[in-house]
């Protein structure tokens, strides 16, 4: 823009603009003064810039046209970050989100000397705006939906974050699934776009009533969750960080547990997206990688000069968290049946002799008890857990209630007994070396045969129940009956105080002792095999001995195999035969075969001796999903 643009666009003459220019406007009207002024500081206009323009000096800058709807820290970071360290500067220029025209921001990169320019439109109008004012040809690069003819384009398609979200959810049994939109969004389209598009390529119908598009305020979005949640649905889609918190919200009003009874997928990856709790699995565009594409894109154009129209296309990138599980009426049912105690564990150099004092380093309380442990276990890897056992009404009984809660394990069989206090457990950790235990049952003395009649309701429809013998005889009896009688297959824990009536060995689909507790069934000095051999034909079931650090022994009808321990250090060993029974359970109930459960299992239990405590150390399934390539080739190295 010249001088002669400057006056047409002021309505006055090429004189009276020298005139401001040059402060010498004393002849000229305060309005008109103010109405060149105004034209001069619109077009960032420069004297003699087509002078400037023709230097050969190079600025070195890059400048990033961006609407603010489409502002992203990641980007804008990762684009400044890349652009440094080529030697670059970054300059960022929005758009006027209700003028399509850009020949006020043209102006001003054309007299910044911007090298290149990567554009960041929401829609057609602004491109076509763009490239009628880019006279000058400064190198562009475009990041749209859609490929852009006879340029270099890098796509990003809104509504794959929608689809692959829906699919994600799909892929784990979920059909009534809700989507909540955001109106104020210039991506709402495209993300309902994503949803429908998902449903139709799984064959599921359309059904308008499950599609909500709201405002984000508290009232809005609570009338939109009441409206879906009216339709049966088990998940939701939320668009974006503050839908999906407002959907946690509701949830927790409503009593809801999530994964448990509603799983969530959001369509951005946030800071308040990663603070909701428990953490919410995201889909979204890879910011980062888009940023570090464009940077490479531009530069290749500004440093060689060469124009190579091309489309290159960022799919978006799944963040796993703890807010997907299928739907409960597809989940294994589990019912864990056991002790529930408040561990107090002590960390020694040493078990001490009799006599002799030792100095704890480390003491701490955390809820434990074979019961707590083993349901934990199972809920955190995605069953669809209850617990039954008995608690005091005390502090540590409402502490493990709460924990139990806070673990999306259902409590309906927990009685609280306001006349004894909760069980306790004295776990001392020596250096290196497996833990022993002292035990004060507390409320779980008084668990009895009346009280688990109550409960056999739960056990109706359950996959597997886990038992621990640890309760008293005439309860576990009745346990197992019950299982039996109900189809329910059970995994037994036992311990080392007593024996198991041989009739009730039969009843046991799974016994799961560690070495001691196998020498107190089969009896002998004999190896490991043997004893083994020796109760499988007592039991005439799956015997599976834990053996530490050593992996553990499979016996039954079809296998006689060493499965190895997972490489992990171990820190503490207190819960790993608990969380290896738990995931024995959970990948059995997925329709797993026994050595994959068992090397599924294996891992679980080898994660869990990595820190210190219980249930903190008990993997979550996005943590053990980490390791489905090792878990799939001990399975394949066991040749079973």
């Amino acid at each position: 823009m010249n001088i002669r643009d400057i006056a047409a666009a002021a309505n006055v003459s090429v004189s009276t603009v020298s005139k401001v220019l040059n402060q010498k406007d004393h002849d000229i009207s305060e309005a008109t003064r103010e109405r060149v002024l105004a034209v001069i500081k619109e077009y960032n206009y420069t004297p003699y810039s087509n002078i400037k323009e023709t230097q050969t000096g190079k600025s070195f800058m890059i400048a990033l046209v961006i609407h603010p709807s489409l502002m992203k820290r990641e980007l804008i970071t990762t684009l400044e970050q890349n652009l440094s360290a080529s030697g670059y500067s970054l300059l960022l220029c929005t758009l006027d989100a209700s003028d399509y025209s850009l020949e006020r921001q043209l102006n001003v990169l054309r007299s910044k000397r911007v090298e290149g320019i990567i554009f960041h439109a929401v829609d057609e109008r602004y491109i076509e705006s763009f490239n009628k004012g880019n006279s000058s040809g400064i190198p562009s690069v475009f990041l749209y939906e859609k490929p852009i003819a006879n340029q270099v384009c890098i796509r990003y398609d809104y509504s794959s974050i929608a689809y692959t979200a829906v699919r994600l959810l799909i892929n784990h049994g979920h059909t009534r699934i809700g989507c909540v939109l955001d109106a104020a969004s210039d991506n709402s389209t495209s993300a309902g776009n994503g949803y429908l598009r998902a449903l139709f390529e799984s064959s599921l119908s359309r059904d308008e009533s499950l599609i909500i598009s709201c405002k984000s305020d508290a009232h809005n979005t609570h009338a939109a969750f009441e409206q879906l949640f009216e339709q049966d649905i088990t998940a939701l889609y939320c668009q974006n960080a503050v839908l999906a918190a407002s959907a946690y919200t509701f949830l927790h009003e409503m009593n809801l547990s999530i994964p448990d009874e509603v799983s969530i997928v959001c369509g951005e990856t946030n800071e308040l997206a990663q603070i909701l709790y428990p953490p919410v699995t995201s889909v979204e565009l890879p910011y980062d990688t888009l940023g570090k594409v464009a940077t490479k894109s531009i530069l290749d154009m500004v440093e060689t000069h060469a124009v190579r129209p091309k489309s290159l296309s960022i799919e978006p990138v799944i963040h796993k968290g703890d807010s997907l599980a299928l739907p409960s009426a597809c989940r294994t049912k589990i019912a864990v049946i056991g002790n529930m105690t408040m561990d107090i564990i002590i960390s020694t150099k040493k078990i001490p002799s009799p006599g002799e004092l030792i100095v704890s380093n480390n003491i701490f309380s955390t809820p434990g008890g074979k019961g707590i442990n083993q349901a934990i276990g199972a809920g955190k890897l995605g069953g669809f857990v209850y617990a039954i056992g008995r608690l005091g009404d005390d502090a540590e009984g409402h502490t493990i209630s709460d924990t139990l809660s806070t673990y999306n394990i259902k409590t309906d069989g927990i009685y609280i007994d306001g006349s004894t206090s909760t069980g306790k457990a004295f776990i001392a950790v020596p250096d290196g070396n497996n833990s022993c235990v002292i035990s004060y049952p507390g409320a779980n003395s008084f668990f009895d045969v009346e009280q688990l009649n109550k409960c056999t309701h739960l056990l109706t429809n359950t996959d597997y129940c886990l038992i621990s013998t640890e309760l008293a005889p005439e309860v576990v009896a009745y346990a197992i009956k019950r299982c039996q009688k109900l189809n329910v297959k059970i995994f037994l824990k036992p311990s080392t105080t007593g024996k198991i009536e041989q009739t009730l060995l039969r009843k046991i689909d799974y016994l799961v002792p560690n070495e001691a507790e196998l020498a107190v069934l089969a009896g002998g000095n004999d190896t490991i095999q043997e004893k083994a051999e020796r109760l499988y034909h007592m039991c005439q079931n799956t015997i599976i001995v834990t053996l530490g650090a050593r992996g553990c022994y499979l016996k039954n009808s079809e296998y006689s195999h060493f499965f190895r321990a997972a490489p992990f250090t171990p820190v503490d060993t207190t819960g790993a035969a608990n969380c290896f029974i738990s995931a024995l359970a959970v990948s059995l109930g997925e329709g797993n075969d026994l050595p994959y459960s068992i090397c599924f299992a294996t891992y679980a239990a080898g994660l869990s001796v990595t820190q210190q405590g219980t249930q903190l150390s008990f993997p979550s399934r996005a943590q053990l999903d980490i390791y489905q390539d090792d878990i799939h080739a001990m399975y394949v190295e066991c040749g079973l």
